[in-house]
């Protein structure tokens, strides 16, 4: 037998030893059993790992300690005690499912892996539970030497073994699909790392279960040394420039908002500016996206023709960098976009719906960002009135979503054309009209007011005008009126017993005077009547309330509707006259302590002023059209961040055909 390659010992040189033990081996390989024992034998190989035995514990403690004698010796004695195939005994595997080259991997016992690669060549690509092979687990402990012994002896068997054949040891992945490469970025060992790459170098770009290459990970590896190792491998001949999300350290640099690593990267790939996520995202569009402007602005810095014409690529989805900008709300990123000089103009950069950067901003509900357009000399009034490829302008768009903020402020500019029409003939006021059609909200009659405010026409298509008036309307209604009825009643409550302790108190029943007794010691003054009437006008309210709700979950739909409006006024006026009666108490029983008074009153005023707002508010918002200041204060409270989930224009477009 040729035991040349025997020579690749690592931590012994002698190979009388060596020889010594491979000649054990091999004649443990050819011992015979009977066909008699061998049936009866417990160790009977299974093709699935949790089917197998459990590996022996004196040999997996002879693998441990590392001495290659004694794990020979041990394996004798276990041959003949056991009479079973030398092969069974090493199919056997541990609970994680690691086979005794796997555990001789792990504690790096160097001759005892060499003899059993010698022998058992088709171990190097057993796996374990995890889809570890040997190779894997040598790396995942840094044991170099291992890793080095694992790639020779493999390189080696390879030829020799149909099972290796059709195999390459570097390329093999576990459950989570990562290379013995991932796992070595992952442990930091820049010597194993090292090891892998000259064994093969372009395994640097192969991609595990989560889309990411060693190239990528290496970004994230607190060791720099691996990502100047694996800058320096290039890309295949037959992909230059690979557009797979997993090969972008820019991209992870950007992520990790790293601006050395961000510049470190630039200086030795450039070129890897140009290189594409799996959704055709560039670096600047993944820095857009996040908002890193400090990233964003180094991309920029680092070759102005480049960086143009990465600058001004779409993604699959037909976006800019600028528009994911725009949608996200990042204002900064836009800033530092305007300021840089490119060879459009923004206005022309158009996704494929036909929208530019203010339509983003305006549909996605960006207040800062539309403010900051607005106020910047590229964006001109044909940005502005700009019409997408339905014929919606900005103002049509934010009117759809219904951000009475955005609208706010877009209709304010005086380039505005308010008379603009989208595809259907609607303007932005038509298609709020259409959704009060569906239910009347505070944020839909902002948004009205505001078109209202800025003189907005109703031009609507008769078309529409004939599904709206198909579609079901909802009345009025309160989402809970059990919880209005408990705060009807709790008012009752609380206002009835007022008048059974009274401020002050009584008189008692041993009063001298016989007309005094039970009546109230205040009663004399004059603000114990306006006490006395505020709480009745109180209580009274409360209580038509309670039975007017009564009379809401009762009866029909349309008496259901008159019902509840009538009742939520009374409670607001039993609302009203609390703070009077509360101020009217607290004046009467602490004449004396001023200070104290002074402090009551002053917070009873200020609570007062509150609910006079809240109880204006909801007056104008019911019976009068508001304008100016007071529009501006309850856009500004009601500040709307979030598309309503119910558009009734979208389903009016969708439905049209039906109609036709």
């Amino acid at each position: 037998m040729d035991y040349d390659h025997l020579q690749i010992s690592i931590y012994s040189d002698d190979a009388s030893r060596k020889k010594r033990c491979s000649e054990k081996m091999e004649e443990m390989k050819n011992t015979q059993f009977s066909s008699t024992q061998d049936a009866a034998s417990p160790l009977l190989h299974k093709e699935l790992v949790g089917e197998k035995n459990v590996v022996i514990f004196e040999l997996y403690d002879a693998v441990e300690k590392g001495d290659v004698d004694n794990f020979v010796d041990v394996l004798g004695k276990e041959l003949a005690k056991r009479k079973v195939p030398l092969s069974d005994i090493f199919d056997q595997v541990t609970g994680a499912g690691d086979s005794l080259l796997h555990v001789a991997a792990y504690f790096g016992s160097e001759e005892i892996a060499e003899l059993i690669c010698c022998h058992f060549p088709e171990l190097l690509i057993k796996r374990n539970v995890r889809g570890d092979t040997a190779l894997h687990v040598a790396v995942s402990s840094k044991n170099l030497t291992t890793v080095k012994l694992i790639l020779s002896q493999y390189a080696i068997e390879k030829s020799k073994h149909d099972c290796l054949k059709d195999k390459e040891i570097t390329r093999e992945k576990n459950k989570y699909e990562n290379t013995p490469l991932h796992e070595a970025v992952y442990s930091g060992d820049v010597g194993v790392v090292k090891k892998i790459l000259k064994a093969d170098k372009d395994v640097v770009h192969c991609l595990n279960k989560s889309s990411r290459s060693p190239l990528f990970l290496s970004v994230m590896s607190p060791n720099v040394k691996i990502l100047n190792l694996l800058l320096q491998i290039p890309f295949p001949a037959d992909q230059p420039l690979p557009q797979c999300f997993g090969n972008s350290p820019l991209h992870a640099a950007i992520l990790e908002r790293n601006p050395g690593l961000i510049r470190k990267i630039l200086g030795k790939r450039e070129e890897l500016i140009y290189l594409r996520d799996e959704e055709g995202g560039t670096p600047f569009h993944y820095a857009a996206y996040t908002g890193y402007v400090k990233g964003f602005r180094i991309l920029l810095q680092n070759s102005s023709e480049k960086s143009n014409q990465s600058l001004l690529e779409r993604n699959k989805k037909g976006n800019f960098p600028i528009h994911l900008a725009c949608k996200r709300g990042h204002v900064e990123v836009v800033e530092e976009f305007l300021l840089h000089e490119l060879p459009t103009n923004p206005y022309d950069l158009l996704n494929r719906k036909g929208q530019n950067i203010l339509h983003i901003a305006a549909k996605n509900g960006k207040t800062k960002v539309v403010q900051h357009l607005l106020r910047n000399q590229k964006i001109d009034q044909r940005a502005i009135n700009h019409r997408d490829n339905d014929g919606n302008t900005p103002l049509h768009l934010a009117s759809i979503n219904l951000f009475p903020r955005v609208l706010y402020f877009i209709a304010q500019d005086e380039r505005i054309n308010v008379n603009i029409t989208n595809n259907d003939d609607l303007t932005a006021r038509d298609i709020i009209d259409l959704e009060f059609d569906t239910q009347k909200t505070v944020r839909k009659f902002l948004a009205n007011m505001v078109l209202v405010k800025a003189r907005v026409p109703l031009k609507l298509n008769r078309m529409l005008h004939f599904q709206r008036q198909q579609s079901p309307k909802r009345n009025l209604h309160l989402k809970d009126p059990n919880t209005f009825l408990v705060a009807a009643a709790l008012i009752v409550t609380v206002t009835f017993t007022a008048f059974l302790t009274v401020p002050g108190g009584v008189y008692s029943s041993d009063d001298p005077n016989p007309e005094n007794r039970g009546m109230a010691v205040l009663a004399h003054k004059t603000l114990f009547w306006f006490f006395c009437i505020y709480n009745t006008i109180s209580m009274l309210s409360s209580t038509a309330a309670c039975a007017l709700m009564l009379v809401a979950q009762t009866f029909d739909s349309e008496l259901t509707h008159k019902a509840t409006f009538f009742a939520t006024a009374c409670l607001f006026i039993s609302f009203s006259f609390l703070p009077s009666v509360f101020l009217g108490a607290v004046t009467l029983v602490l004449v004396t302590n001023y200070s104290l008074k002074l402090v009551l009153v002053f917070i009873t005023l200020v609570g007062t002023l509150f609910l006079t707002f809240c109880l204006y508010g909801f007056y104008l918002l019911t019976f009068h059209p508001i304008q100016g200041p007071v529009l501006w204060i309850l856009i500004a409270l009601l500040n709307y961040v979030n598309k309503p989930e119910d558009s009734s224009y979208q389903k009016a477009i969708k439905d049209k055909d039906k109609f036709v």
